[in-house]
């Protein structure tokens, strides 16, 4: 076929696609008999002019440049997750949030300068008007919030519902660090439990979602800071240096791995480019004990900071110590007290490297002393013990930002502790139905440290289906520790004063135990469509103890119906893994007892030396866990005011617990360390919050909780409960809890603030025992009295030679409500359910700098 011509006949059958050309002969026919020609010439001109049209607008549409909004702090460091509002003229605004690097990209779709809002909880508000429309990257710098304002033209950042928010957190940050009169305000974890979900035992060790202390992660600046064998909070870090604290309590991501109970982050300040010393609690405070007031603590606190250069590099350092003056009422007056002192530095320094390279480093040092420790009604001076812990925790973290928007963070740190205690005396160690009496039996001292590593890449973000924020991360740790440890005879008595039962320990050999673990994990935070957003993650972890691989798939999501974010629905799903207790295969290298039983004349014994040993064998093992799974509603109501319900419900199994299968009374044997504990924690949380326009705050709530086990027993190798094991409520169960805060502006005295702190809750459970410390009745059958205590006070502002000072009076526990923290279990004492060492009434003053010029 020649070019430019019609196809025949003859071309159509010596050519494969005959159809075709036949096809093509038939339009040719048509076209040259139409009388339409000009008609059709002109409908196609106007056919081919729309869709060039078309395609103009759709090509300039999609070569319309994004621009980049990038979002750090004062040092430079991004800032995820801060809410920006864009506005432009005559259009509905924009809302934004930025990822995982501090940044975000955004459309403009009119032609005129536009407007930016950006806030985040914690820092303060950062306004940019008439944005010029040719600038393709725009830069934003929010100011963290501070306790020494250097101006007073600054505001703070709002607190409202965060749809991008997927865990179940409560934050507090700068304000409420500063103003929530907690008491006492010496140590930071006080103000824990002003957190729903979080509650604190007698001991004033923390609990969350209803876990051990041990099964919740503790982080300074994202590295775990708890005692490596017992898991404890036990690391104390001043509390001007505290720059936020969030508790996770479920829906937690991937990024935390091998904590069943929840997350505690603390964040540490650091210095920006001007000089700023804060000093606080210089005044000592007054407690009414025995009738009388008594001194009762100095706790002073100073923090400094500022620039080392200039726009490049910085310094914060805080320092804070104690005096304690400890009296308890029911002891001789002469031997009712303990006189401790404590103190914690924190030093940092960030150096930017370069714009995109910073890195930060810290050291925290801790040194305790306390000469009567576990002092009480039933602890006289004599039987407690001299005390002193010293510990140490330096590290250094890297984080670098590539041109394409990744992210790289880097990090590795030391914890190392040193906790060394020993008996006032060598008398005989007695344990009457009343108190105890003598020298502590045991003298030990332990070093432990964790050597940790972790690595972060967040990638930029993906688009498919959606908008894809990925990350990847993989963390190591190295445990070590050491123990020496010498025990004494301890001798339990009856009520009449003989010799009920005799136990003596082996002497024991210095030891040592060693753990390595590894975690990797992958998230993805997909956005599908607006308003919804699901977060999808996996976790690997193995440990050399129990040597399996352990996977943790989550799963949650949010929802927010409308635009303005009045209303989010969550929900989420979860595995989680607990990581190895050391403490308890600590208890099988020193577990050995043997317990002989006297006559009613306590000189004749009646059963030879009976042996209790507790062993634990590795290989048996597997690591414990919990499903987690929980919903949530949060939901503007009218006078601003924020309010959530939510639910949780948490089961826990394959928890350490030693078990003797010997039949009852089960008094001695082998105590075997097996995975058969079984927790199940349920809660109904509701809460309200209402922040003021001048930044003063409101906020209550409600928990109903319910934490029990299937063994409530914890038998260890000393001083231990006997008996055959049983369910019951956890130690720290407490079906039914209220808290309330406030810094509140006082009518017409525009410098006073009135601020209060209220508690109440259901007192904790106990169990009953005899002479013998053999369980009677069901554990936790019996509870301590409701806790009650409602902390009003007084703050006045003032200037005074250029600065701004706040004088604050609070009296605690204003009620004298009696809030006992020490009971007789002993069902063979006349005392026995005798509550004593009641709180008692104190008066506390803070004198701290607010701002100056």
């Amino acid at each position: 076929m020649q070019r430019g011509h019609w196809p025949t006949a003859s071309s159509e059958k010596r050519c494969p696609g005959g159809n075709a050309f036949k096809l093509m002969r038939r339009s040719r026919d048509l076209y040259r008999s139409s009388n339409k020609f000009h008609y059709c010439r002109k409908c196609l001109s106007q056919l081919v002019l729309f869709c060039s049209l078309i395609y103009s607008v759709v090509v300039a549409f999609a070569q319309t440049p994004q621009i980049e909004l990038s979002v750090t702090d004062e040092n430079g460091v991004a800032v995820p997750g801060a809410e920006v509002v864009l506005s432009e003229p005559g259009r509905p605004d924009q809302r934004l949030t930025t990822n995982y690097g501090g940044r975000c990209k955004y459309n403009i779709r009119g032609n005129s300068p536009y407007g930016l809002d950006v806030q985040k909880q914690g820092f303060y508000q950062t306004k940019l008007s008439q944005v010029d429309l040719r600038e393709k990257a725009v830069e934003v710098t929010l100011a963290h919030q501070q306790i020494v304002q250097q101006q007073v033209n600054v505001v703070a950042s709002s607190t409202g519902i965060d749809p991008d928010q997927i865990a179940d957190v409560s934050n507090m940050s700068t304000p409420e660090i500063a103003n929530i009169p907690y008491q006492p305000s010496r140590d930071i974890s006080y103000i824990l439990p002003f957190n729903p979900g979080v509650v604190q035992d007698n001991s004033g060790q923390i609990h969350v979602a209803g876990s051990q202390t041990y099964a919740t992660l503790d982080l300074l600046d994202g590295f775990d800071i708890r005692s490596p064998v017992s898991g404890t909070f036990s690391m104390r870090v001043s509390a001007d240096a505290v720059r936020s604290i969030d508790v996770e309590t479920t829906r937690y991501p991937v990024q935390y791995g091998r904590a069943t109970g929840g997350v505690i982050a603390f964040r540490a300040g650091m210095g920006d480019d001007r000089f700023r010393f804060n000093a606080t609690d210089f005044l000592p405070s007054f407690r009414q004990v025995n009738g009388g007031i008594h001194f009762d603590k100095f706790v002073p606190r100073v923090a400094f900071s500022g620039p080392i250069v200039r726009n490049k590099a910085w310094f914060f350092d805080g320092l804070d110590l104690e005096y304690d003056n400890i009296i308890i009422a029911g002891l001789p007056s002469n031997a009712n007290s303990n006189q401790l002192w404590r103190g914690s530095n924190l030093a940092k320094a960030q150096v930017n490297i370069t714009p995109s390279d910073i890195l930060i480093g810290g050291f925290l040092f801790n040194d305790y002393h306390s000469p009567y420790e576990g002092l009480s009604t039933l602890t006289p001076q004599q039987s407690t013990i001299d005390r002193d812990i010293l510990a140490w925790f330096p590290y250094l973290r890297e984080q670098h930002s590539f041109s394409g928007g990744a992210l790289l963070d880097v990090g590795a740190a030391l914890v190392h502790f040193r906790d060394g205690y020993e008996p006032h005396g060598d008398t005989p160690f007695e344990v009457t139905p009343e108190t105890y009496l003598g020298s502590f039996f045991e003298n030990a001292t332990t070093t432990s440290r964790r050597v940790q590593e972790n690595g972060l890449l967040y990638l930029p973000p993906l688009t498919w289906l959606g908008k894809h924020d990925l990350r990847f991360g993989a963390d190591l740790d190295q445990i070590n520790f050491g123990e020496r440890v010498t025990r004494s005879p301890i001798r339990y008595l009856r009520e009449d004063g003989t010799l009920l039962r005799l136990s003596t320990f082996p002497e024991v050999d210095p030891f040592s135990r060693n753990n390595f673990d590894v975690g990797a994990y992958i998230q993805d935070r997909w956005v599908p469509r607006k308003g919804l957003l699901l977060e999808t993650g996996l976790r690997f972890d193995w440990d050399e103890i129990v040597r399996r691989p352990l996977f943790s798939p989550r799963i949650a999501a949010t929802y927010a119906p409308d635009s303005s974010a009045n209303t989010k629905l969550a929900g989420g799903i979860g595995l989680y893994y607990e990581h190895t207790q050391l403490q308890y295969l600590e208890e099988s290298l020193a577990g050995m007892r043997y317990d002989t039983y006297y006559a009613p004349d306590g000189t004749t014994p009646i059963s030879p030396p009976l042996l209790s040993s507790f062993v634990a064998n590795d290989a048996t093992l597997r690591e414990a866990r919990a499903l987690n799974w929980s919903i949530s509603i949060e939901q503007k109501l009218p006078a601003s005011i924020y309010s959530s319900v939510s639910y949780l419900d948490k089961h826990s199994s394959d928890f350490f617990v030693y078990s003797n299968p010997s039949p009852p009374p089960a008094l001695f044997g082998t105590y075997s360390l097996v995975n058969s504990r079984v927790q199940d924690y349920r809660s109904v949380t509701i809460s309200g919050r209402h922040i003021f326009e001048d930044g003063h705050a409101l906020f209550g709530a409600y928990t109903w909780s319910y934490a029990h086990t299937n063994a409530a027993l914890e038998y260890i190798p000393t001083l231990s409960v006997l008996g055959p094991q049983a369910g019951g409520p956890l130690p720290w169960d407490t079906p039914n809890r209220v808290i309330s805060w406030a810094w509140l502006p006082v009518p017409r005295r525009k410098s006073w603030d009135f601020v209060y702190t209220v508690d109440w809750r259901t007192g904790f459970p106990f169990s009953s025992v005899n002479a013998n410390q053999q369980v009677i009745g069901q554990p936790g059958s019996r509870r301590f009295p409701d806790y009650f205590s409602f902390s009003p006070g007084l703050e006045w502002k003032f200037h005074f030679r250029g600065a701004y000072f706040g004088l604050r009076g609070v009296i605690e526990n204003i009620t004298d409500h009696q809030n006992l923290a020490i009971v007789n279990k002993v069902v063979d004492s006349p005392e026995y359910g005798t509550f004593s060492v009641p709180e008692g009434r104190a008066f506390t003053a803070r004198l701290r700098l607010i701002g100056s010029k």
